[in-house]
């Protein structure tokens, strides 16, 4: 990763952290597909799973594999075994040890077991994450962290670790009451001065469906409330979507509905990362 060429996109590490207290909103298959497109841009990526059930990481081993197909890392569990930095030792004060390189542009903090004691930590523990990582800082372009759809300690370190927060939504009013939370909740990490500079990047429709009258009703309501924080970009309810785990949907096999689908996560995607550069 040392060697890599810094990006003519962006010259100091920005992070994203893509947040939504409730769980079915396609979280993560939208980080999975920011980060394809940063790679796609080489972008210098440092990826970091909060979320215990490491889906993140498990499609991140899978690049490690095709990058070096000896590499005998096959389960999150193993990162830490293998000497590499996992999530939970971010909140270690004196932790040295570096995350694992995937491929010429990606690096992986991976989630692991440990993830689950954070609850235990007292609330100094919070910043600690964000301090861990700022040795990093000069070593990538862009920070994505994917973190669990739920309220608490692990939401709030990545909260605090972050330039900017993107909302992944649907628009069922499940969802819409989680947006509710989540803004609470930053509210929380700046009054707690655990970030003072969090920014809301923007909420991330996902998952709607064209046909449905409730989802137009709900998508007209949700920007008369918020205005600009919803994002001009939507992502429709798309198979293709759902199934891309492995490689972004704008590779492979063509057909109208990939072909849709890929380019509206494609321009999701630019637009976040083109636009993170012009703010910062």
């Amino acid at each position: 990763m040392k060697n890599a060429k810094p990006s003519a996109l962006l010259r100091k590490m920005i992070s994203f952290v893509l947040a939504n207290q409730k769980g079915g909103v396609g979280k993560t298959v939208f980080s999975r597909h920011l980060i394809f497109r940063a790679l796609e841009m080489k972008l210098r990526t440092l990826v970091i799973d909060f979320d215990p059930q490491a889906n993140t990481t498990k499609t991140l081993l899978h690049l490690a594999k095709l990058a070096n197909p000896t590499l005998e890392i096959d389960e999150p569990g193993q990162v830490s075994e293998a000497g590499w930095l996992t999530t939970a030792k971010l909140f270690d004060k004196d932790c040295e040890v570096q995350p694992m390189p995937v491929n010429e542009y990606a690096s992986l903090i991976a989630a692991d077991a440990e993830l689950v004691d954070i609850a235990d930590y007292s609330l100094d523990a919070i910043p600690q994450a964000r301090k861990s990582l700022e040795k990093f800082a000069e070593q990538y372009d862009v920070c994505i962290i994917d973190t669990p759809p739920s309220q608490g300690k692990l939401l709030y370190a990545a909260l605090a670790a972050a330039n900017f927060v993107i909302c992944p939504c649907t628009l069922d009013e499940d969802a819409t009451d989680g947006l509710a939370a989540l803004f609470q909740d930053i509210e929380r990490v700046r009054g707690e001065e655990w970030n003072t500079d969090l920014q809301i990047m923007g909420i991330q429709i996902n998952k709607m469906d064209r046909s449905s009258a409730h989802d137009r009703k709900a998508l007209a309501a949700l920007q008369e409330s918020v205005g600009d924080l919803v994002l001009s970009n939507i992502i429709y309810e798309r198979a293709a979507t759902r199934l891309a785990i492995r490689k972004p949907v704008w590779q492979g096999n063509r057909g109208e509905n990939k072909g849709l689908a890929a380019v509206e996560m494609k321009a999701a995607c630019n637009a976040i990362l083109r636009g993170a550069a012009l703010q910062y």
